[in-house]
């Protein structure tokens, strides 16, 4: 049965529609929003492109701050941004991980996380099922790009599910979580101390058993970024080289990890992702 969606908002944006709706996550076992921008006159099923937040994003961050519309009406791509986690809270008070988002784009399997914090299900399974099912896309034609923790959420989409997407980009992804100790401590929340299992859900780490078709990789970082020792892009890059690989990795002098980084580089990210969508 088609799933009912309710509208949240709906602007007029460079040519086209920036829409936000809400609907219930039978994955998330919650209320869940995601954004949608539709250019207008698109012919026929256009291709769609996942945009997925870092931490303390919703719905609303992408849609707001980068600019990605012009650049999405300019190459005829339907945009779809979910929310980050699903906004429930297990206590009195949130804690840092509900506060800030901190879903990381897995699956988490302990208490009392694995009720809702599904979010690898949500964005691989039931959202593009959901896009699929009310708006005229192409299922063949689909890529993932992200931003931090979101970039993290596009290298492990593409690499869990060969072939899914046409390609894939990151702005400042986390690539080794799994080895990153202020990252660990979440990690942990969601599968105990089994170091295993955050391997599997760890992009470097999965990159050394990716069997499947080109990446089509691209990602984009700054020099100035605060965060980098904690991004572990290095130990990504490394790996893919071992595995054959290709990767297109952009250090870019003087840019930090906020939006002003995210922005100046919008453009080279559809631009990439539209020859593999468009043909262009």
């Amino acid at each position: 049965m088609k799933q009912q969606l309710d509208v949240v908002s709906d602007n007029r944006c460079f040519g086209g529609q920036q829409k936000v709706y809400e609907h219930d996550s039978a994955v998330l076992n919650f209320r869940m929003k995601f954004a949608v921008y539709v250019p207008d006159n698109l012919e026929g099923p256009a291709p769609v492109l996942y945009i997925l937040g870092g931490m303390s994003s919703s719905e609303q961050t992408f849609i707001q701050k980068s600019g990605f519309q012009r650049w999405a009406a300019h190459y005829g791509i339907i945009v779809v941004s979910p929310d980050v986690c699903p906004r429930v809270t297990f206590g009195v008070e949130k804690n840092e991980i509900e506060a800030k988002g901190l879903s990381f784009y897995v699956n988490a399997v302990k208490k009392p996380w694995n009720r809702n914090y599904q979010m690898y299900s949500y964005v691989n399974e039931e959202l593009p099922s959901i896009i699929q099912e009310n708006f005229n896309i192409n299922k063949d034609r689909q890529s993932i790009m992200g931003h931090s923790m979101g970039g993290h959420g596009a290298l492990i989409s593409a690499l869990k599910n060969p072939g899914k997407f046409r390609s894939v980009s990151a702005l400042a992804p986390v690539c080794n979580p799994s080895k990153t100790p202020d990252i660990q401590f979440i990690l942990k929340c969601y599968f105990g101390d089994d170091t295993k299992t955050m391997e599997e859900w760890d992009a470097t780490c999965l990159v050394a058993d990716y069997k499947g078709p080109e990446l089509n990789i691209l990602i984009h970082q700054g020099n100035n970024d605060k965060y980098a020792e904690q991004l572990k892009l290095e130990n990504f890059v490394s790996a893919c080289e071992k595995a054959g690989i290709e990767i297109s990795v952009n250090i870019e002098e003087g840019y930090d990890h906020g939006f002003y980084f995210i922005s100046s580089f919008m453009e080279q990210h559809f631009h990439h992702h539209s020859k593999f969508l468009c043909g262009s």
